[in-house]
């Protein structure tokens, strides 16, 4: 059988039409990569082959062909440029995750950015917070620093107000904080605060603080104060009274010594500064604090 053979190049393939002198049909066969220098397609023209003979051509051409683009050929089909995927060194993690959906306690919110994410979108962030971190280890001990994820939480309504979920105070504020975390430290070394007690509010603007209810005289705006709760005590009114009662009686006896600043509120959410030797409750006035005394 007398057939001409020639490959065929578009953008999408490859391929080689077969055409018979018996009745001049066009017959598509497997993929040649058969190149000539000075057009890029050779004819193969006038010989006769046997299916045999046809595939070892194939073979020997398919060898011969320098594979750039790691061609895959295989008969009667397109040919596969099989192109590994881009590497990148960077990870974009958009990730929220809904770990302040806790109920009422006050501190709840429907979303959190991931700490991490927050942390490395600013290239100088991480640094000027290993300087905070590294401050505060050298005045509390670094076993009495709070992870990062909770020392840097502003409000539950961040995203509401078009704030961020985390914010560093001026660096001028720093010392503030001081006082309160070797309070906290003590309420904890004592048992009055379980080792479950998380931090969900220290420093705020006072933009963030005037949209998310804050007092106006608020010490959060001074990086003096904390707002703790302990998720286990959520559904458990006994424990949750418990636990106020031991603080309202270490405020009693021993806050005039920290000038301890004593908020509590029915939703379970803990306030503690040490900037004034006071207690409210859930209207900021003293006669609604739950403390008897």
């Amino acid at each position: 059988m007398s057939v001409h053979a020639a490959i065929l190049s578009d953008s999408s393939e490859r391929r080689v039409q077969v055409r018979t002198n018996s009745n001049n049909a066009y017959v598509n066969r497997a993929p040649i990569p058969i190149v000539n220098n000075s057009t890029g397609i050779t004819i193969v023209r006038g010989d006769r082959f046997t299916s045999d003979s046809m595939q070892g051509l194939i073979q020997q051409k398919q060898r011969e062909f320098d594979f750039d683009a790691k061609l895959s050929i295989e008969e009667s089909k397109r040919v596969n440029v099989n192109k590994s995927p881009p590497a990148y060194n960077t990870i974009y993690n958009t990730t929220y995750d809904p770990v302040y959906s806790t109920g009422n306690n006050g501190y709840g919110s429907a979303s959190s950015m991931d700490f991490n994410s927050w942390l490395n979108s600013n290239r100088y962030r991480a640094q000027q917070i290993a300087s905070y971190q590294r401050y505060l280890s050298a005045q509390v001990g670094a076993q009495n620093v709070p992870p990062m994820e909770q020392l840097l939480t502003t409000a539950r309504s961040w995203d509401k107000c078009g704030y961020e979920p985390y914010q560093l105070p001026p660096q001028e504020l720093w010392s503030n904080i001081v006082p309160t975390l070797r309070l906290y430290t003590n309420l904890k070394s004592q048992g009055i605060l379980p080792a479950s007690a998380e931090i969900r509010s220290v420093y705020r603007s006072p933009g963030l603080n005037d949209c998310a209810g804050g007092a106006s005289s608020s010490k959060h705006m001074t990086a003096g104060a904390i707002d703790i709760w302990v998720p286990e005590y959520e559904n458990n009114q006994w424990r949750l009274n418990n636990m106020q009662d031991g603080l309202c009686q270490f405020w009693q006896y021993q806050g005039g010594t920290y000038d301890f600043g004593l908020g509590l509120y029915a939703t379970g959410a803990i306030h503690l500064d040490t900037q004034g030797f006071r207690k409210w409750g859930f209207n900021n006035a003293s006669s609604s604090s739950s403390c008897r005394s």
